[in-house]
């Protein structure tokens, strides 16, 4: 027989859907045409949930979105040194002359917000985006258009982690029912809730606490903090191997402490994750954010919403990175993993 005349072979539809369910989504919509039947497959629920499934436990599915313009998909993953610009989105529903910001990421869907209230969420593997506002315009209309009420969003789902929402509230306790006034403008999302620092309006002392919003039971509740000093306040909250942090700023800004939650909900289970000295970068440091793990030592932090850095915690060191150096000023970037969920997603309006 002839090396030419191979005789096809049929392979079990599960073991085609575990080989495909391994693959980029680049790779996935470019399959989409090599048949009516891997269309079938590649378009099918089940497949498109094991498929975020196993992107999950990538890192390789991985990317870090920059809110520039036009928006850019970094790849941590081809080295640990070298941080790539590797995909530009020209996006038609970004208008280059607003400020981007990022509210939040969530199975694969990026929620963006451009100006200060056009809503989309985006699908960066797909390049599939939906304005859940859309069919809400009567939310937009203001009877007073001096005096227009701020808002803070978040970007989450239920029970159902395939059933996502984003949800809008007043910031501050004057304009809703209430009792907080919020510092973050996004939540951060974990175990079923939101997270924002705030403050409760009604207390003089003007400590922070963390105000958790339930995503199922729509109810709030406090969250406290590490122990802190009133002159340290914590700025920040996120997400980091699976745990909500607080970003402490030292005195006179010499040090950035770390604090992670290692038990979810458990106040006595706040320890200090890392402390960054920031004389240890070359130049004045005015903003650090941690952004993700890339080894048991190792972080990818953002700096000055300019450039990355890696700092190894167990070394104590910090090292710039290659590829993203000649970035102009962007907002805080997101990790986002590799995903064919649709964009659709409810909004509700507290």
């Amino acid at each position: 027989m002839s090396e030419y005349n191979t005789p096809n072979v049929d392979f079990p539809d599960d073991i085609i859907r575990d080989i495909l369910s391994r693959l980029p989504v680049k790779s996935l919509l470019q399959f989409r045409c090599v048949s009516k039947h891997f269309r079938s497959i590649i378009s099918d629920a089940h497949f498109i949930k094991s498929h975020l499934k196993k992107a999950e436990s990538l890192s390789t599915h991985h990317r870090i979105l920059v809110p520039s313009y036009p928006l850019l998909s970094l790849n941590y993953n081809l080295s640990p040194t070298d941080i790539n610009a590797s995909v530009e989105h020209n996006c038609p529903f970004l208008n280059p002359r607003n400020v981007i910001k990022i509210l939040g990421s969530c199975n694969g869907l990026v929620c963006i917000i451009d100006g200060s209230r056009d809503l989309t969420i985006y699908n960066p593997s797909t390049r599939r985006y939906f304005k859940p506002l859309q069919s809400l315009p009567q939310v937009l209309s203001c009877s007073n258009e001096s005096n227009q009420t701020e808002y803070v969003y978040g970007f989450g789902y239920r029970s159902n982690p395939y059933d996502l929402k984003v949800v809008r509230f007043p910031r501050f306790a004057r304009d809703s029912g209430y009792i907080y006034d919020f510092i973050d403008t996004a939540g951060t999302f974990l175990n079923g809730s939101l997270h924002w620092l705030a403050r409760h309006s009604n207390n003089e002392n003007q400590n922070r606490v963390i105000a958790s919003f339930d995503v199922s039971k729509e109810t709030f509740r406090d969250a406290c903090l590490p122990p802190q000093e009133p002159i340290l306040p914590y700025y920040m909250l996120g997400v980091l191997n699976g745990c909500l942090y607080a970003l402490c700023d030292g005195v006179y800004h010499t040090k950035v402490e770390v604090w992670l939650m290692k038990e979810y909900g458990s106040v006595n289970s706040w320890s200090k994750f890392i402390k960054i000295r920031v004389d240890m970068w070359t130049g004045h440091i005015s903003y650090i954010r941690p952004l993700i793990s890339v080894s048991d030592d190792e972080i990818v932090v953002e700096i000055d919403l300019q450039s990355y850095g890696i700092y190894n915690g167990r070394k104590k060191t910090f090292r710039r990175v290659k590829g993203v150096g000649n970035l102009k000023w962007f907002g805080d970037a997101t990790v986002y993993v590799e995903s064919l969920l649709s964009p659709q997603v409810s909004c509700v309006l507290y």
